[in-house]
């Protein structure tokens, strides 16, 4: 023992030792049994207020846990979860306890994992590794971890978590193996967070790997094994290795532990390289959870909306006066789209407007039509006829197997409500109560609805169903309406009048919060405005971060007028040219010279600044009227990208003419959408080097686009036969996790940050390199100011954004330095989720 003297422990206390020989109690007052808590953050506090209750800390280190729950999961498994503090927080530690919550009926952690047994850890050194080493025995035994989460009986968990067990026995090695002695550098010790990345990195290899510390031995790709050796920070320990490559193993695991096995203390992680850091809630009452579907803080009161109810005969007395009545209500909604349609163009721009011009086609659908006039002349009134007609539509097209086509079910039913009520003599107005804006909720809104709200008098929306890629949605991002979407049928049980606080970044209605978080969440709006006018002014100044590292930031843009803004914005060029937008919405392709003269404007716009064109890209998504393609069970997979330039030369020389010909007046690049294989590289390189030669103009550098899985693959062949590389990762994402990004179902799982689509980029850039040709991004990630910090990280040279994320993204990068960046990187590259590697952003 030490020879430290210690107050002996009261009965019914157990005494948990470690290593470092610090005694650890766990007294029956610290253990709370049958409790309740319908969320994580109930589950948190309520273990950190049994530590508050029993001296051990001060108030203030439960909002520490919090915060170290924000960066980490906590949860380790079997129901077990061990929140604790920030290490910059000790001095509200008063002294080393543990605290235990039961939640028999149990509480969701994070993604879809049950924790009924909360460890609430308060350690004021590594005295926390004992604690661990002791509990690791419980996780190994999944009957042992039911029965404390059940239990009736303090002494059953004290009893628990006072046994130790040593695995592999005193001193047991591998057989065959070879090992090498390393000092462990992450200052806390083997923790959670340290195990875990060791687990990762061993996992990668076949041999077996075991890690001694003293007389004690773990399996190395066990987390919970690795948890009971209790290494404190600077131990030294053996790392063995059994197996074909055990060398490259040990290599590699020595390799991790020296460089601190992605465990730099907080004071060292890159701050919340994207906008400021998220707000956060501090009172956690009643709060309600949605799916994100346009970022941004409201704070406001409730206002439910009612959707007009219909009053009509279903039979009619005069069968011609009832089809006058159709023929003029079909004109009056024709008329009413055509001035949302231009008012929305005025606000959004138009693509978003797109939407009701769809919404005309529908009117003038002949099935829908002649259907409806059949009724009509069965007796039934044009209403009646009109409304069984829409409703039998929607039903199929809600039960269409594509989901992305389902969720559009949506739009028809708005089209189908605006000529009923016209047919009704029924007004519709989105009506608010007068004075102050409000938050909107409501079961859904219709695009049309949505599009007529005016952004002073709604402060934010709230739908209980719905999602994220819907119509609705789309335009709420376009208004920068901050909404929530699919927060389920509890939103409209709410009381209209309440105030609440809306956050559209996290997907959170929180209920009558307490003013400690209406003051945080206007002063985090205040701090908002303030940061984007500190960024616009600086936007000029390039991403140049603080050790002389300077990463390129251009715009990805989709028309000519666009150019200017980009540069206005602070982008230093364009990285992506989407030239569909000249072959969309018309029935016949552009000409050569009409193409040649949008381009020649758009280098003039950027007065010497670079622009790289994207060829054609359609097809998956996005089809021509005037260029038929068959149908494709999985267009996405299908005749799309190059492949269709190579088979449509009508389309495609026409259009590396322009460019070759634009070329003369500033710096272009080509780049090639969607290429799979070298010989789509070869063969697009092959046209345009004919077209070039057939014009005379000086070569362009050619890039292509990294898309699809096979591309990284072969990045290395690819990069050693082209220019540069761009990365799309809103394409490479639903490749990589074969998911369809547009799918309302899934479309909240595809995240560019994903460690499998992270570990994608990471393997495209060294290829690159390794030819020593540059990686450009212009996926959604790279308007991502984490995503950026990340992709700086990784060896990005330009990121390419939508222009309003110009600004901010270039403020972040010069917070950072190139070695942090590149800490960053090797963190998210180490993750296991979206959500670990979005948690690596602190505040």
């Amino acid at each position: 023992m030490s020879s430290r003297s210690f107050p002996k422990p009261p009965t019914g206390t157990a005494v948990l030792t470690e290593p470092t020989h610090t005694m650890i109690t766990l007294a029956p007052q610290n253990i709370r049994l049958q409790a309740r808590a319908r969320t994580k953050e109930e589950a948190i506090r309520a273990a950190g207020q049994v530590l508050v209750d029993c001296g051990a800390i001060a108030p203030g280190y439960v909002d520490s846990m919090m915060g170290r729950e924000r960066q980490a999961n906590t949860y380790l498994s079997h129901g077990i979860a061990i929140p604790h503090g920030m290490p910059q927080d000790r001095e509200l530690i008063h002294r080393t306890a543990i605290s235990v919550v039961q939640v028999p009926e149990g509480v969701i952690w994070n993604d879809g994992q049950t924790v009924r047994l909360i460890v609430g850890i308060a350690a004021k050194s590594d005295e926390h590794l004992g604690i661990l080493a002791a509990l690791t025995d419980v996780l190994d035994d999944a009957g042992a971890a039911a029965r404390l989460a059940h239990t009736s009986n303090p002494q059953d968990i004290i009893a628990a978590l006072s046994r130790r067990q040593e695995t592999g026995g005193a001193g047991a090695d591998l057989a065959g193996a070879k090992e090498v002695e390393v000092i462990m550098a992450c200052s806390a010790g083997l923790h959670a967070r340290p195990a875990t990345f060791f687990v990762e990195v061993a996992s990668k290899f076949s041999s077996d790997i075991a890690v001694k510390f003293g007389e004690k031995t773990a399996n190395g790709k066990a987390m919970a094994s690795l948890l009971k050796l209790g290494v404190p920070g600077g131990a030294s320990v053996r790392i063995q290795a059994a197996g074909a490559d055990a060398d490259a193993a040990l290599k590699a695991l020595a390799e991790a532990v020296a460089a601190g096995l992605g465990d730099e203390e907080e004071e060292d992680l890159v701050p919340a390289a994207g906008a400021m850091a998220a707000w956060t809630a501090h009172s956690y009452g009643r709060a309600i959870t949605g799916v994100s579907a346009s970022p941004g803080l409201a704070i406001g009161r409730l206002h439910i909306f009612q959707p007009t109810r219909l009053f009509f005969s279903d039979s009619a007395q005069n069968l011609e006066l009832e089809k006058r009545s159709l023929i003029g209500a079909l004109e009056a909604a024709r008329i009413q789209l055509d001035e949302i349609h231009d008012a929305v163009m005025a606000r959004c721009g138009k693509s978003k407007a797109a939407i009701f011009k769809a919404h005309q086609a529908l009117l003038d659908d002949e099935d829908l039509l002649h259907e409806v006039q059949v009724r009509i002349d069965s007796g039934r009134s044009a209403a009646w006829s009109w409304q069984h007609s829409i409703e039998n539509r929607v039903v199929e097209m809600r039960q269409i197997a594509d989901e992305r086509i389902a969720a559009r079910a949506v739009d028809l039913h708005d089209v189908g409500q605006r000529v009923l009520r016209l047919l009704a003599g029924a007004d519709h107005e989105t009506s608010l109560p007068e004075g102050e804006p409000v938050i909107l909720v409501a079961d859904d809104l219709t695009p049309s609805d949505t599009a007529k709200l005016d952004p002073s008098r709604v402060l934010g929306l709230c739908t209980a169903s719905g999602g994220p890629t819907s119509h609705t949605a789309i335009i709420a991002r376009s208004l920068d309406i901050p909404a929530v979407v699919g927060a389920g049928q509890a939103v409209l049980e709410q009381t209209n009048g309440i105030l609440c606080i809306l956050d559209g970044a996290t997907g959170q209605l929180y209920i009558e919060p307490s003013a400690q978080d209406i003051e945080s969440a206007r002063q985090y709006q205040q701090d908002l405005h303030s940061r984007r006018e500190d960024e616009a002014a600086a936007r000029y100044q390039p991403a140049m971060l603080t050790d002389g590292h300077r990463v390129e930031v251009v715009a990805n843009i989709g028309k000519v007028s666009e150019a200017a803004a980009a540069v206005e914005a602070g982008a230093e060029g364009v990285g992506l040219l989407r030239t569909e937008f000249f072959f969309l919405d018309r029935d016949a392709p552009p000409s050569e010279q009409e193409q040649y003269e949008a381009y020649r404007t758009m280098i003039e716009a950027l007065n010497g600044l670079p622009l790289i064109i994207r060829t054609l890209d359609i097809g998956g998504d996005k089809v021509l009227p005037y260029l038929p393609l068959a149908e494709e069970e999985n267009p996405f997979l299908g005749v799309r990208g190059i492949r269709l330039c190579l088979r449509k030369p009508e389309i495609f020389i026409p259009q590396l003419r322009a460019i070759y010909r634009a070329s003369v007046h500033g710096p272009v690049k080509i780049m090639f959408p969607m290429i799979a294989t070298l010989e789509d590289l070869r063969a697009a390189r092959e046209m345009a080097e004919q077209v070039r030669q057939e014009l005379g103009v000086a070569p362009v550098e050619i890039g292509i686009m990294i898309e699809v899985p096979s591309a990284v693959m072969m990045a290395h062949e690819l990069a050693r036969e082209t220019d540069f590389f761009s990365i799309g990762t809103n394409d490479l994402t639903q490749y990589v996790l074969a998911m369809d990004r547009m799918h309302p179902a899934l479309a909240k799982q595809v995240d560019g940050l994903h460690p499998a689509v992270l570990r994608m980029v990471d393997l495209t850039v060294k290829a690159a390199q390794k030819c020593g040709k540059w990686v450009g991004v212009c996926g959604g990630v790279a308007g991502d100011p984490l995503g950026a910090a990340i992709l700086t990280g990784l060896g990005v040279a330009e990121l390419s954004m939508a222009v309003p994320s110009v600004a901010a993204v270039k403020a972040r990068l010069r917070e950072l330095s190139l070695p942090a960046a590149q800490k960053l990187a090797r963190r998210a590259l180490a993750c296991a989720s979206a959500t670990e590697v979005r948690a690596l952003a602190v505040s």
